[in-house]
């Protein structure tokens, strides 16, 4: 694999979407601010933090790969010494790089934020792991999609799809009596149903991804 020209392509992304990536990082960061508030604006506050990470796992996959492909800039791509898996290595790493970096600031800061607080009791961390994971899970569907269908519908449905998902899952992960019995904890407790959600996000992730990079290459036309 040409290691140097995955690395340059991951560098361009970078550079082209770096100002998206500050600005969700930035509606992030007040949503946060916002949620130290108590009553409704601090509910305004999850609402911001949480949209902040959709928008930015909704964009990313429109503006760094299905936006190449609508510019005509694949055919230049795929015209260099690149094989379709290193394009499609570059394009993953790249997206989940600038989709990750402000996600694990941004949860980190979340996490800190509740074990900073003495009124927030610390059982919240398990769901507010699994609900923040769930829009990592929302991206990488649209990254596989992006790639795999090459089509502006398809996303755009993907999209669709993966924010009403948001709508049914949280409720559901709310309305489970087992999490919502930690809530109230001063610690976070670990339960087998909080370990096998987590462990579902992150293999679903693990299974996408491969999907994705199965589904490549096995293409003949890639232009």
């Amino acid at each position: 694999m040409s290691q140097s020209l995955v690395r340059h392509l991951m560098v361009k992304d970078f550079h082209l979407h770096r100002t998206t990536i500050v600005i969700a990082f930035i509606g992030g960061v007040i949503g946060l601010a916002v949620l130290q508030l108590k009553g409704i604006a601090g509910l305004l506050g999850i609402i911001g933090f949480f949209t902040a990470l959709i928008v930015l796992g909704a964009m990313i996959p429109n503006a760094s790969i299905l936006n190449e492909r609508k510019g005509h800039n694949l055919a230049f791509l795929m015209s260099l010494p690149i094989s379709m898996v290193e394009y499609t290595t570059a394009k993953i790493l790249a997206s989940l790089t600038m989709f990750m970096i402000p996600w694990l600031v941004l949860v980190g800061t979340g996490l800190s934020l509740i074990l900073g607080r003495s009124d927030v009791p610390n059982g919240v961390i398990p769901i507010t792991l699994i609900l923040v994971t769930a829009p990592l899970v929302g991206f990488c569907v649209m990254i596989a999609v992006a790639l795999v269908g090459e089509s502006e519908g398809w996303v755009i449905g993907a999209t669709i799809t993966v924010n009403a998902s948001y709508s049914f899952c949280w409720p559901l992960i709310f309305n489970n009596a087992e999490l919502r019995a930690g809530f109230g904890s001063p610690t976070p407790i670990w339960s087998p149903t909080v370990l096998t959600v987590l462990g579902s996000e992150f293999a679903a992730i693990a299974v996408i991804l491969a999907i994705t990079f199965y589904l490549q290459s096995r293409k003949k036309d890639f232009v």
